[in-house]
């Protein structure tokens, strides 16, 4: 009979998260997979920022329009891009629209 103590079954390596010691929580059955991918995430150092989605949004359609550029290909009719064609119109007033009035989009439910 066993009476406790250190066996080749006991864990030896201590805790596996980085930021030390942790406490038992109470959550949601049906969030927990998510809180724990969650709270790994942030452990390993990884940013995940949900607080200003409009920043977000804002540097990808910087990204996008940097990435337009890069691969541009000179024609007849442009020999460098032009990003203030009516094609470009729609991009523009949604990126006015997050500087301006940024919750108008992030906090709107109905888009969910």
């Amino acid at each position: 009979m066993s009476k406790g103590g250190h066996t080749t079954g006991t864990w030896t390596g201590g805790s596996t998260w980085n930021h030390g010691k942790t406490q038992t929580i109470r959550v949601p059955i049906t969030l927990a997979a998510q809180i724990m991918d969650y709270a790994r995430a942030i452990d390993d150092g990884i940013e995940l920022s949900h607080v200003n989605t409009a920043d977000l949004i804002l540097d990808a359609i910087d990204c996008y329009i940097k990435f337009r550029q890069r691969n541009f290909r000179p024609n007849q009719h442009s020999k460098k891009p032009d990003m203030t064609s009516r094609a470009w119109d729609e991009l523009r007033k949604f990126r006015k629209l997050l500087q301006e009035q940024p919750e108008l989009i992030t906090k709107n439910q109905t888009c969910r």
